[in-house]
């Protein structure tokens, strides 16, 4: 079996590399419907491995006290993330290992000064 992963450390955007990575396991160039599959199913992950920059926004505190979750120690996160050729801003939980949990919301933008600009007003 063949793990496909999403950590950045190649050149290039994650996405262009899960895209190459399942070309290269079935052997064949037709992998997007797949690979938009992947990518939707790990949305969060994505993002947050592919954050160029991050801002600590303060405790997260659910609304659900009766959540079997609500005693985990949360952050809220926002990042600034370039995946599938856009730029997106966003805003994340993030627990206590530093691994995101949640996206809260998210937006894609086509240049990076618009999504700097969205990330420095994210609250």
């Amino acid at each position: 079996m063949t793990i496909i992963s999403a950590i950045p450390g190649g050149s290039g955007d994650a996405y262009a590399r899960l895209v190459d990575g399942l070309r290269l396991e079935f052997g064949c160039a037709d992998v997007r419907a797949l690979a938009e599959r992947i990518f939707d199913a790990e949305k969060v992950e994505f993002h947050w491995e592919a954050r160029v920059r991050e801002r600590y926004l303060g405790q997260h505190f659910p609304d659900d006290f009766g959540d079997e979750d609500a005693g985990e120690d949360l952050s809220r996160m926002a990042i600034l993330s370039f995946v599938a050729g856009r730029w997106h801003t966003g805003v994340c939980l993030v627990d206590g290992d530093g691994c995101a949990t949640d996206l809260l919301w998210l937006r894609s933008f086509e240049q990076r000064d618009d999504a700097a600009e969205a990330f420095a007003r994210a609250r």
